[in-house]
């Protein structure tokens, strides 16, 4: 997933991360560098391919941080959970 937001001087700040707890209005993203909370946030990627499923789908969405988990002692990454109007799902390809 790459998602981006700009930053406190308006410069546009892109990173990696990987989603989970998808919905139709919000997500959450681990990444060890995730936007400040109430950044506005837009996100694209895809979904993976999973059995049964003829395609992949891709993900778009734009929404707001809702809230910012630090990294854990000892852990791997953090995230944030961003809320919005929509998510949408296309078919890949």
């Amino acid at each position: 997933m790459i998602f981006s937001w700009r930053d406190a001087e308006e410069v546009r700040q892109e990173r990696i991360g990987i989603t989970r707890d998808i919905s139709v209005q919000a997500a959450f993203v681990f990444t060890p560098s995730p936007p400040p909370l109430q950044a506005n946030v837009r996100l694209k990627g895809f979904l993976p391919h999973v059995r049964g499923a003829i395609h992949s789908l891709r993900i778009y969405g734009q929404g707001h941080v809702v809230r910012v988990e630090p990294i854990p002692e000892g852990g791997a990454s953090g995230g944030f959970a961003m809320a919005g109007k929509s998510l949408v799902l296309r078919r890949a390809g």
